[in-house]
């Protein structure tokens, strides 16, 4: 199921490509390959992990370079950005220092990672040059540090690492006068590139003489009775509820992919590739949508003027909206039959509804097992249902102000939204439910505990957090547990960053999420543990403005590096050490 349209308006190489539709869920590195036949950016892992697809980018005029993978920045986040390919580094058939250097030194080998460095070494390059010009050069151990910062995350499998590092060395020392800016085109007059347009709050001319009830009309078509008048205030309630839906199955999910076995069940509970086929493959592959359902609330909530939101369920939770109690479990047959129901359509899991005796014999062992759990009553309520009432109220909004949001869009990735969640995810978790599920198959009553091919490790909750004025103990579980909710609360704050900002770091997020915060979670699985995912109090952007919380996000990501580095004997193998540095290096930018 493909995204709907964004309406395309991004420079490349100083060429601004603009003025039609391009599928909103397409990556940039694809967008580059396909569109534009710039094939320099390499596709390897598809995950951000390589960095072989790396591209930098200005995402506001006068703002720095900064590097981003293209294999996980969708179309629908780069408005406005401008974005330099290695395509574009070289000018009037003069190659760039650093792609110069690369060369003098015999840096690479195969080749198929010299891309990635060559644009990651430019913006090192660039900023250096900045640096002289405002009489502020780096010293001699900030180059060092910056190089490791934004080259130690490339992978080079020629292990050309030490050559790499010496030619952006040589090049930043010797760069004066080329900066990304000076790309082909951007000296041919071509349009500046305009900034994403600002969301507009409106707040006056609604006095008590402009209130205006619902008519019968109207109430009848939302088909429930709103608890305000107001399609905006109705809107902004109900997606807060979404966003709290979301962000609490995210977890979950997550979780539930952390309690699989591996390296037996590696591929159910997610790595690498999340999709294939237009399917989600696995538990990591879902959670990684669920923050894309996520991303899409948030932004209408601040395409309405409203703050984004990133609490959880509240307590007691709401019966006739959340979809069932809050839990943090691993994976089972009876949490599987929760997630089937919740993500279904209402026709789905209907009994009058089957027409197969395949589909009657599903519906009636799920309803079975959603009868036999801990708690049966009440049953899980659907996630589409929330966002019928939406898209209903989307509708009146639409009445009443015509001129106020893209319409088309927003109703557009609701549709993908609910949609995405009835077909895709509803059809793996009924796949796992039925054990029909390729990783599945050839096993013996799998969600049997006691069986030897069931896939699940049982987890023991508990916090991550110290009792009060207490340090974190020096033993591997409590620090994994500790830097895991580090990790968690730096996603939120990214992602509330994220919104507020066109997407900008949404790709920061999710590469904190699949990469040190899934090594973490294995490895406390590992022990028999859980990731605590515990809510920080504080909130995820609690400061008076944004450039205080700007700050309050580099001091999360700081905690980390520090936590990381006094606690390193406690992390596991492939725990990703560059990942938060690469992060405070991205928000260099604001």
């Amino acid at each position: 199921m493909q995204e709907p349209q964004t309406e395309l308006d991004v420079t490349v190489n100083g060429v601004r490509h603009h003025g039609r539709p391009v599928p909103g869920d397409m990556s940039l590195v694809h967008f580059l390959h396909e569109d534009l036949g710039l094939t320099g950016t390499r596709i390897g892992c598809s995950i951000g992990e390589c960095r072989a697809c790396t591209v930098a980018v200005r995402t506001g005029p006068g703002l720095p370079a900064v590097t981003r993978q293209a294999c996980m920045t969708s179309m629908r986040h780069v408005r406005g950005w401008e974005v330099t390919t290695v395509e574009g580094l070289a000018v009037n058939g003069e190659l760039h220092p650093v792609q110069q250097a690369l060369l003098d030194r015999d840096a690479f080998q195969c080749g198929y990672c010299a891309a990635g460095f060559a644009v990651a070494g430019s913006v090192v390059a660039e900023r250096a040059y900045t640096a002289r010009e405002e009489g502020d050069p780096l010293g001699r151990d900030e180059l060092d540090d910056m190089i490791a910062t934004v080259l130690g995350p490339h992978v080079c499998r020629c292990t050309g690492y030490d050559r790499y590092g010496d030619a952006v060395r040589a090049a930043a020392d010797g760069h004066r006068a080329r900066t990304l800016a000076a790309a082909p085109g951007a000296a041919q007059g071509t349009d500046a590139v305009p900034d994403a347009p600002p969301v507009t709050v409106r707040t006056g001319g609604r006095g008590p003489a402009a209130a205006r009830p619902l008519t019968p009309g109207e109430a009848e078509h939302l088909g429930y009775t709103p608890l305000f008048d107001d399609p905006s205030l109705e809107l902004i309630r109900l997606l807060r509820d979404g966003a709290e839906i979301e962000h609490s199955l995210l977890v979950q999910y997550l979780y539930a992919a952390f309690s699989v076995k591996v390296p037996r069940f590696l591929t159910l509970a997610g790595w690498p590739s999340h999709r294939y086929g237009g399917r989600p493959l696995h538990l990591m592959g879902v959670a990684i949508e669920e923050m894309t359902h996520l991303d899409i609330v948030n932004s209408l909530l601040v395409a309405l003027g409203a703050a984004p939101h990133l609490g959880r369920q509240q307590f007691p939770y709401e019966q006739d909206i959340y979809p069932f109690d809050f839990t943090l479990e691993p994976l089972s047959l009876h949490s599987l039959a929760k997630y089937v129901y919740v993500e279904a359509s209402p026709r789905a899991v209907d009994p009058e509804q089957q027409q197969t005796p395949e589909d009657r014999a599903f519906v009636t062992r799920l309803y079975e097992v959603l009868g036999s759990g801990p708690s049966p009553a009440p049953r899980p309520n659907q996630v589409g249902s929330l966002y019928r009432k939406v898209s209903r109220v989307l509708d009146l909004l639409r009445a009443r102000e015509p001129d106020r949001l893209d319409y088309p869009a927003w109703t557009a990735r609701l549709d993908l939204l609910r949609e995405e969640g009835e077909s895709e995810h509803f059809a793996l978790f009924r796949a796992l439910f039925e054990g029909t599920h390729p990783t599945l198959l050839g096993g013996r009553d799998v969600w049997n505990p006691e069986s030897p091919d069931h896939p699940v490790v049982p987890l023991r909750p508990g916090t991550g957090l110290p009792p009060s004025g207490e340090p974190v103990p020096d033993r591997t579980v409590p620090v994994l547990r500790h830097l895991s909710n580090l990790h968690y609360w730096a996603v939120c704050m990214l992602l509330d960053r994220s919104y507020r900002r066109g997407g900008r770091f949404h790709n920061a997020a999710r590469r904190h999420m699949t990469g040190p915060m899934r090594a973490l979670g294995t490895a406390l699985a590992r022990a028999g543990e859980g990731v605590p995912f515990d809510a920080f109090v504080a909130g995820y952007a609690p400061g008076r403005g944004d450039a205080e919380n700007l700050e309050l996000c580099r001091g999360m990501l700081r905690q980390i590096v520090l936590e990381q580095e006094r606690r390193a004997r406690h992390l596991p193998p492939d725990y990703a050490h560059t990942c938060a540095p690469e992060t405070l290096w991205e928000l260099s930018e604001g």
